[in-house]
């Protein structure tokens, strides 16, 4: 299977490539970024002249809930992925989201490009919310995303993800945060 990310974002202007920092991982394989996840989106982030930030995605039938169409769940996957990783990027911080809703306006079609947006839009109580849109090249906005999500601490870390010794020494800097 090939990435589904478009290479170079159609019409972005003002986009800078953006290199996640955990793409080296060896232990990586995260369904909505890594490139070594044979059967994930490998998606491929810019940042904005704005601050958000995007990927361009063309879905692949492999993705397909009815016929021509992309399935829910797998948009709701890039929402949630580009939302938390512009949290990573912008706060240093890994986090999980403790909510997501997403609204589907129209349907996403296979083959066709869409570019999903992301930004933060607050922090309280030790939580972090972003939105993110999915729109055509046109502009119209098919998916309209948010969620909170809460930092990892280095305990949880340790727990849920396995990470010990070495490697969770490599990664301290993204755990134990404190959120207004």
């Amino acid at each position: 299977m090939t990435a589904r990310a478009t290479e170079e974002p159609s019409g972005a202007t003002g986009g800078t490539p953006v290199s996640l920092p955990w793409l080296d991982e060896p232990r990586f394989k995260c369904f909505g970024c890594s490139p070594r996840n044979r059967i994930g989106l490998a998606l491929q982030m810019y940042r904005l002249d704005d601050g958000r930030l995007a990927s361009d995605i063309t879905f692949s039938d492999e993705y397909a809930s009815y016929p021509g169409v992309v399935h829910g769940g797998i948009v709701s996957v890039l929402v949630d992925e580009l939302m938390g990783d512009l949290i990573a990027l912008d706060r240093g911080l890994l986090a999980f989201s403790v909510t997501l809703r997403t609204k589907f306006l129209r349907p996403l079609q296979i083959g066709a490009p869409y570019r999903a947006v992301a930004r933060i839009v607050r922090e309280d109580g030790g939580v972090v919310h972003a939105e993110a849109d999915v729109v055509s090249p046109e502009g119209t906005t098919h998916v309209m995303a948010n969620s909170a999500y809460r930092p990892i601490s280095s305990e949880q870390a340790e727990g849920h993800m396995g990470l010990r010794g070495a490697d969770r020494e490599r990664l301290a800097h993204y755990f134990d945060h404190a959120i207004g």
